[in-house]
């Protein structure tokens, strides 16, 4: 299985304390946030990625090298214009080989990606969302369930079929917002409960969640 990670952000709401530094590479306990799931990949031997880059596309490339540092091959698709998740993932078409795992390069969801995949292949879904229980979910939305499927959806770490892609709109487009609410109302979309922590850095206050939290 092939990891792509989304790390087209601009961190708006990370500027004050971070600046013009790329989202994904906000430090957290002294390093880039991206080796933090590049790592997670890397130990459940998910050694193939490809980041969707766009705002500090060379940042993150002088950062993050070949990702040999971090247990991973890097390939790289780059935006040369503002594309949304879903068309971040469309123009890195070119890289897939196989089954998918996406994720989101500005959070950390403990999850194990193989049982993630196992839930899409043995539910026969398109795809298969990783959930997780949190406080305050406002910021990320609530996820209802039948029967094992995701009735609606909300944005997490997904396993996802190659057949996917040709779901993806041409031009600008957003995973969680244009495609994926469909794939679930049709019943395409499995959901597996995750025992694991999520951690998101999209803002200041779930930076300094994360920064204690691995920092300790």
């Amino acid at each position: 299985m092939k990891a792509f990670v989304l790390a087209g952000g601009l961190g708006t709401r990370l500027k004050p304390r971070f600046g013009d530094l790329p989202k994904a590479l906000a430090p957290v306990a002294g390093r880039p946030f991206l080796a933090k799931p590049l790592e997670w990949l890397a130990s459940f031997g998910i050694r193939e990625v490809v980041m969707c880059a766009g705002y500090g596309a060379a940042q993150l490339k002088e950062s993050l090298g070949d990702g040999s540092a971090f247990g991973v091959h890097l390939a790289w698709s780059e935006e040369d214009r503002p594309l949304g998740t879903g068309g971040a993932l469309r123009l890195a078409a070119s890289h897939l080989d196989g089954p998918a795992l996406v994720l989101n390069g500005d959070t950390i969801a403990e999850c194990d990606p193989w049982a993630l995949e196992r839930a899409r292949w043995e539910s026969g879904s398109l795809g298969a969302v990783a959930l997780f229980e949190v406080p305050d979910a406002r910021s990320r939305g609530r996820v209802e369930i039948d029967g094992g499927r995701v009735a609606r959806f909300v944005e997490k770490d997904d396993a996802f079929s190659s057949r996917l892609w040709r779901h993806l709109p041409a031009g600008t487009s957003s995973l969680e917002r244009d495609v994926l609410p469909g794939l679930a109302r049709e019943g395409r979309i499995a959901g597996l409960q995750s025992p694991g922590t999520f951690y998101d850095i999209g803002t200041p206050e779930e930076w300094e969640r994360a920064e204690s939290r691995f920092a300790s």
